[in-house]
């Protein structure tokens, strides 16, 4: 797929917040269904997947009892949920009525073997790309948990891993991995082959503190939850650093009605600081859709918050070109 030669760039604003403390308590990973909003969730509340909808309604939990310390989720065309669980070393697949369907991994350092897997994605034919982050190396399965392929080992050269987590494939096929350790994002051609990093150790624009997640929307752009300093930075296509984003959330529709009906609760938010309230804590995964909303799961605030990109694609015709010593005139 040929990406946009450029793009105006209108803004990226707030759209909206779904979840609260409770039910999408300490979130995960998302995915989606047709209907649905799968969030799986980790914490002393229960381990579990968190089944919402867009008017911000919690429709139960999948999967009590069945996880350990859950990590990734992936929903796939039939509504089929896979989730890693870094504690039993194995992937869970249920439907999506919450039934479980199969279980696969063993503990191990050989091929097709995990210790300790977390984040997950689809590659482009539908087979499963896994972290196998103490292993320090990804690899590549079948949705039935037939092994494929791995790459990368422990270190800090180019193409090597110290406790990869998040990862994602773009339309290509490239492959993009949150190196957690070594505070970069490394790309690789879908056979593996590494292409380049992008950021260095720091909280300096364009630099990272242990990144959790990566995805790539289909202008190319890159985003990034550098999970330390309680960001989401994005760039584009050509590793550039655009922006970041802190925070801007609303209550959510289910949070407002719980907050209404809890007198110390609204006391204790009256006095707060409220901008403190809209900020990221510890922002672990992002998603975009095909709508170019983006997704960022506030792991410590217990919520996502939702931004949706307002961009216009240019082609090579409609821009003029690079300049050598550019000055933005806003207008």
């Amino acid at each position: 797929m040929t990406f946009p030669h450029e793009l105006l760039r209108s803004g990226f604003p707030y759209h909206l917040t779904l979840g609260q403390r409770r039910v999408t308590t300490n979130p995960m990973d998302i995915g989606f269904g047709k209907e649905r909003i799968y969030v799986l969730t980790r914490s002393g509340l229960g381990n579990g997947v968190r089944v919402i909808d867009w008017e911000d309604e919690n429709h139960g939990i999948f999967g009590e009892g069945l996880f350990s310390w859950p990590s990734g989720l992936l929903v796939d065309d039939d509504e089929n949920l896979y989730v890693s669980d870094e504690a039993k070393h194995q992937v869970v697949i249920m439907d999506k009525d919450g039934n479980h369907i199969d279980s696969w991994g063993e503990q191990g350092s050989d091929d097709g073997q995990l210790n300790r897997p977390s984040g997950m994605t689809f590659d482009n034919n539908g087979n499963i790309l896994l972290s196998d982050t103490m292993n320090n190396r990804v690899q590549r399965f079948s949705k039935s948990g037939e092994f494929l392929q791995s790459f990368g080992e422990q270190g800090t050269q180019e193409g090597q891993f110290n406790m990869p987590w998040g990862l994602t494939v773009d339309n290509d096929g490239d492959i993009y991995v949150a190196d957690w350790k070594n505070d970069r994002i490394q790309k690789f051609t879908e056979n593996g082959i590494f292409v380049s990093s992008l950021g260095s150790s720091g909280s300096e624009k364009g630099q990272l503190l242990r990144p959790t997640s990566v995805d790539v929307d289909s202008h190319g752009d890159i985003y990034v939850a550098d999970w330390q300093n309680d960001r989401v930075q994005l760039f584009n296509k050509d590793f550039k650093y655009i922006q970041s984003f802190h925070g801007n959330a609303s209550l959510s529709a289910s949070g407002k009605k719980y907050i209404l009906a809890n007198q110390v609760t609204l006391r204790l938010r009256a006095m707060g600081d409220f901008e403190k309230t809209q900020r990221l804590n510890a922002p672990l995964m992002v998603r975009v859709d095909d709508q170019f909303r983006l997704f960022i799961l506030d792991f410590a605030n217990h919520r996502i918050q939702i931004y949706k990109k307002d961009a216009v694609e240019l082609s090579e015709q409609e821009i003029a070109p690079e300049m050598r010593n550019p000055i933005l005139l806003t207008t």
